[in-house]
């Protein structure tokens, strides 16, 4: 008995000693997925931060609105925000507003338009998206018109648990200056569909800096190529950027840079945005 006891009690010491040795190397591999901000990481999240409030005291914002919102997404199921200025005053959004309804027409009509989508949000095509919002009012309410549109549109979100107080829609294009749209909403919205089941053909239909759509010949031959993908909006005196960005080290950023009733020519702003989303993808 003493002799099959003490082979228990050895057997029993051997299988702990694995487990225990498993349990470790799990706990160590869970460790290293958690991503933890280096020392360059960290300065440049600095310089990132330094330069959007350098861009408030710019002389081309001298009389406007600087709204912006950057959450990063780099840890899975959480979200960190980094960057907020303005983030949930509503401000005209231009072009950026297509993204509240390219989204819901892929949930809503599914893979038929997923081209659709896709021209709409890569070239900005303005009657495409006002065509789409018709056809969500008539899916949803049996009217092709435009109010019928913005009223699915925004009962879309807020099923989805996007906090719409303040949000307006005068049109499903962005050309009106009416619109009024926070940047934490536009940020809300792309963070929300990180869970959808059309994820990736959104993000797909979406600009890649220095590559395709209205972002073709943005940030070409800088860190920021291929690694920003966002929608972008212009009307007179206003310029938005709303996407994702991938960085060199690997960290998923959502953003949205808002400026309304800028003083300088809008090729100057729009340099000193893409300034801001180089610095996101350096980091």
């Amino acid at each position: 008995m003493p002799v099959k006891f003490n082979l228990l009690v050895l057997c029993f010491l051997l299988f702990s000693a694995v487990s225990c040795r498993q349990e470790t190397k799990k706990t160590e591999k869970s460790k290293q997925q958690v991503p933890i901000l280096s020392t360059i990481e960290e300065k440049r999240f600095k310089l990132l931060l330094s330069d959007l409030e350098d861009l408030k005291t710019d002389d081309c914002l001298k009389n406007a609105s600087l709204g912006y919102y950057i959450i990063d997404i780099t840890k899975e199921s959480n979200k960190t925000v980094i960057a907020q200025n303005e983030q949930t005053r509503p401000m005209m959004p231009a072009s950026t507003l297509k993204l509240f309804v390219t989204a819901p027409a892929l949930e809503i009509f599914g893979p038929p338009v997923i081209a659709e989508v896709t021209v709409t949000n890569e070239h900005s095509v303005n009657w495409r998206s006002s065509k789409l919002l018709r056809r969500i009012g008539g899916k949803i309410y049996n009217h092709n018109t435009k109010e019928a549109g913005i009223q699915a549109i925004l009962e879309f979100w807020k099923a989805k648990g996007l906090d719409t107080r303040g949000m307006y829609f005068d049109d499903g294009n962005g050309l009106s200056r009416n619109n009024a749209i926070s940047p934490k909403q536009l940020v809300d919205a792309l963070f929300i569909m990180t869970n959808s089941k059309y994820w990736l053909p959104f993000y797909e239909s979406l600009p890649i800096a220095g590559i395709t759509g209205t972002l073709h010949k943005a940030l070409r031959g800088t860190a920021a190529e291929g690694r920003v993908r966002a929608k972008t909006g212009t009307i007179a005196g206003v310029k938005s950027f709303a996407g994702y960005v991938k960085s060199v080290s690997g960290r998923e950023l959502i953003f949205s840079i808002i400026v309304n009733d800028y003083s300088c020519r809008t090729k100057l702003i729009k340099k000193k945005l893409e300034a801001i989303m180089l610095r996101m993808a350096e980091v």
